[in-house]
């Protein structure tokens, strides 16, 4: 998932660690907020994110990168302002996601890994933006390419558009009324149900619900990485594996 859900956290790492995602701008765009909360003005923000940057980013160059600062800070202060006008916290907080009984159940119905893989990542999702927009419209406006991504899922765009077409079918998403609009809503939602799990990680999430449906889903022994175990003897993930990191760990186990 690539949207930062704790952006406090992501934030305080920063300056502990100088910790950047790989956008920059979304770590630009925490220290504002965060520094903002800590009352410097825009001048102040400036500075810090110019001292940052000299520490943490490669062949950072002030002059060329000035203009680029100034744009971030507007944006950002911009935002913080709509923010406040609205009476909604300034600093986006996602720690974990509730998941019902309720709402797996519906999602098992469907009978077709691929649509349940997708109707859990919308509803995911959804939650998200309710938590994000304060509200509990279950919109989901995020790029369905991002949304495949944390599905786990090789689809043509094609396909893409035609899996989310038939949840639309069987009542489970709503289509904006725009025309040259992606946007869906969640229709199968129930809050108010036994919560089965909370998601409190957010990568590989939709292994989730492939545990919930007894799935063997293991942890990496060297990166901590969830996978999909094909076997109770797998230990490492395929990237640790194709990396040569499990050879690495054997030799270090027989020597030691």
């Amino acid at each position: 998932m690539k949207i930062i859900l704790n952006e406090r956290h992501h934030a305080e790492q920063a300056i502990a660690h100088g910790k950047m995602d790989k956008k920059p701008t979304k770590t630009l765009a925490c220290l504002i907020k965060y520094e903002y909360e800590q009352g410097k003005s825009e001048h102040e923000v400036h500075m810090s994110l110019e001292q940052f940057m000299t520490q943490h980013y490669p062949d950072y160059n002030t002059v060329q990168w000035d203009t680029y600062l100034t744009r971030v800070i507007s944006q950002t202060m911009n935002w913080i302002k709509k923010r406040k006008e609205d009476q909604k916290s300034t600093m986006i907080e996602i720690n974990k996601i509730p998941i019902t009984v309720d709402e797996l159940q519906k999602i098992k119905a469907l009978k077709s890994i691929r649509l349940e893989k997708l109707a859990f990542v919308m509803l995911v999702y959804s939650k998200i933006n309710n938590l994000i927009n304060e509200n509990s419209t279950y919109w989901v406006n995020n790029d369905l390419k991002e949304v495949y991504s944390d599905s786990q899922m090789a689809v043509s765009k094609k396909d893409q558009g035609l899996l989310v077409y038939k949840l639309i079918q069987q009542g489970y998403l709503i289509g904006s009324k725009r025309v040259d609009s992606t946007n869906v809503q969640v229709q199968f939602a129930c809050e108010n149900d036994n919560i089965a799990f909370y998601l409190e990680r957010f990568d590989d999430f939709v292994l989730e619900y492939l545990r919930w449906k007894g799935e063997n889903i293991k942890i990496c022994t060297i990166c901590g990485k969830r996978m999909l175990a094909k076997s109770n003897r797998m230990k490492y993930c395929k990237d640790c594996k194709k990396a040569g990191y499990h050879q690495a760990g054997r030799s270090y186990l027989a020597f030691v």
